[in-house]
């Protein structure tokens, strides 16, 4: 008999949180549905892989999106902790923009079909 797998640790840093406090009631129900589904599926939940600063290969931070057009920005380690790094609203290039320096990912997004699964 297999036993039951340890659900993921979220943590969320103090914008986020305070993002997260502050989310319309509609994406705050879609925001605690991608919780729960962090906390089983840690990275597969994730969405897609950001791109790095210079633009060569993935980050380590994963873009997922959560309702219309809110983003939740989230890393991953080996101890099965999720952190969740940024929540905000995608308007245009200017999201990333904000994060870039930060973060160490690119300002500007891929296409589509070359965003890579979070993990």
């Amino acid at each position: 008999m297999t036993q039951p797998r340890t659900p993921f640790r979220i943590q969320a840093t103090p914008a986020a949180k305070e993002a997260i406090g502050s989310l319309p009631r509609r994406t705050a129900s879609r925001f605690e549905q991608l919780r729960r589904e962090l906390r089983s599926n840690g990275c597969k939940a994730g969405g897609y892989r950001l791109l790095s600063d210079d633009r060569t290969m993935p980050s380590t931070y994963c873009c997922k999106h959560l309702d219309r057009d809110w983003r939740v920005i989230t890393t991953f380690n080996r101890e099965r902790v999720v952190r969740i790094v940024a929540v905000g609203r995608h308007d245009g290039p200017a999201f990333y923009a904000r994060l870039a320096p930060e973060l160490g990912i690119s300002s500007t997004g891929q296409r589509r079909h070359a965003k890579p699964r979070c993990c």
